[in-house]
C-alpha cells in the first residue's frame, strides 16, 4: 500500500494538468457545456491528489516520524481534504445529469445544457459543499482538545456521539447518494438509447443488413460513450469504498475488530484515490481529438527545443566571422 500513494501522486498529477491545458483550448470537438464539467472534473480531481494524497497519506505514511505540522493547519487541510473529494465526486453526477437530460429529456434540452447552466451548477456544488464540511473544522478540533491536542486520524470521527448525525449525513452524501445515483442515471440513459434507436430504425427503414447510419445517433455516440466510460471508471473504484461502509453498519462491526475489512478499507482508499488519475485516460482512449491535441502538448516543449535551437544556429551562422563575406578593393 505505501508505494501506491506516491504512484498515485506522480500520475495524477501531470496527467490532470494536462487534462485541464487541453479542455481547456476547446479544441477537443466537445461543446462548451462538457467542456465545463470535464475542466472543473479534472481540477477537482487534481485538488485530491494534491490535498487527500500528498498533504494526507504520503505525509502520514512516510513523514509521521519527523513531520509535526500545527493543529490549525491540520484542521484546515481536513476541512480541504473532503471539499475536494465531495466536489470530485458530485461534479461526476452533474455531469452525469447533463448527459441524462441532453439523451432523454429533449423538450429542455436547450435551456438547461448550456454552458451559463453548466457554470452556475459547478459554482453552487463547489459553493455548497465548502460550507457543508465546515463543521468538520469544529469535530476535529473538539476531538482534539479531548484527546491528544494534535492531528488526529479521519477514520475515528464517528465515535464522537455529538457529530453521529453529521457522520451519517457525510456518508449519505458521499459516497452512498452519488454511486446509486449515477447507477440509477446510467440505467435510465441505457433504456433511453435503445428505446429509441429501435424507433429511428424503424422510421427510417433500416435493417440489420443494411451499412447506413443515423447522422444524429452518429453525432451522439461520442458524448455516450464519454459518459458510460466515466461513469463506469467512478463506480468500479468507489465499488469497494461503498460495500465496506455497508458491510460496517449492516454487520455493526468496527474496523479494529475485522481485519478483512480494515483491509479493504484501505484498497478501497487507494482505488478511490486511483480513480483521479483515470480520467485523462478516458479521454484519451475514447475522443479522437484529444489525443490529437495530447500529441500536440506532448510535443510542444520538443518542438520549442528546436525552434530555440535553430534560432541559436542562425545567429551564429550570421554573426560568424568566416561567413562574412569580403570585399576586396580594386
Amino acid at each position: 500500500m505505501k508505494i501506491c500513494y506516491p504512484a498515485i501522486a506522480v500520475i495524477g498529477v501531470p496527467v490532470n494538468l494536462a487534462a485541464i491545458v487541453i479542455l481547456s483550448r476547446g479544441k477537443c470537438g466537445l461543446s462548451k457545456g462538457i467542456t465545463r464539467y470535464l475542466v472543473a472534473m479534472a481540477v477537482a480531481d487534481l485538488m485530491v491528489v494534491i490535498i487527500e494524497d500528498v498533504f494526507y497519506q504520503i505525509v502520514e505514511t512516510y513523514g509521521a516520524y519527523f513531520l509535526q505540522p500545527s493543529l490549525p493547519f491540520c484542521l484546515v487541510h481536513y476541512v480541504l481534504c473532503y471539499v475536494a473529494l465531495d466536489c470530485s465526486v458530485w461534479l461526476t453526477v452533474a455531469f452525469t445529469f447533463d448527459r441524462f437530460v441532453a439523451i432523454c429529456w429533449s423538450k429542455i434540452q436547450t435551456k438547461y445544457c448550456t454552458p451559463r447552466i453548466a457554470g452556475r451548477i459547478i459554482g453552487t456544488i463547489c459553493v455548497a459543499f465548502c460550507l457543508k464540511n465546515v463543521p468538520y473544522y469544529f469535530l476535529h478540533k473538539e476531538r482534539a482538545n479531548l484527546y491528544w491536542n494534535q492531528c488526529d486520524q479521519k477514520s475515528a470521527l464517528h465515535t464522537v456521539p455529538e457529530f453521529e448525525w453529521f457522520y451519517w449525513l457525510d456518508r449519505l452524501l458521499n459516497p452512498l447518494l452519488p454511486f446509486f445515483l449515477i447507477l440509477f442515471l446510467n440505467i435510465l440513459t441505457v433504456r433511453q438509447i435503445v428505446a429509441s434507436s429501435r424507433v429511428r430504425r424503424g422510421l427510417r427503414g433500416q435493417r440489420k443488413s443494411e451499412k447506413q447510419q443515423d447522422p444524429e445517433m452518429r453525432s451522439r455516440r461520442q458524448s455516450i460513450i464519454l459518459l458510460f466510460t466515466l461513469s463506469a471508471s467512478f463506480l468500479l473504484c468507489w465499488a469497494t469504498t461503498t460495500l465496506v461502509f455497508i458491510f460496517l453498519r449492516c454487520l455493526y462491526t468496527d474496523l479494529e475488530t475485522s481485519i478483512r475489512l480494515w483491509l479493504a478499507q484501505r484498497a478501497g482508499t487507494v482505488i478511490q484515490l486511483f480513480s483521479c488519475c483515470t480520467n485523462t485516460f478516458i479521454y484519451s482512449v475514447t475522443q479522437t481529438k484529444f489525443r490529437e491535441q495530447l500529441m500536440i502538448v506532448a510535443l510542444s516543449p520538443i518542438n520549442l527545443l528546436v525552434k530555440m535551437v535553430r534560432k541559436w544556429f542562425f545567429i551564429i551562422k550570421v554573426n560568424s566571422p568566416a561567413l562574412v563575406p569580403k570585399y576586396y578593393e580594386l
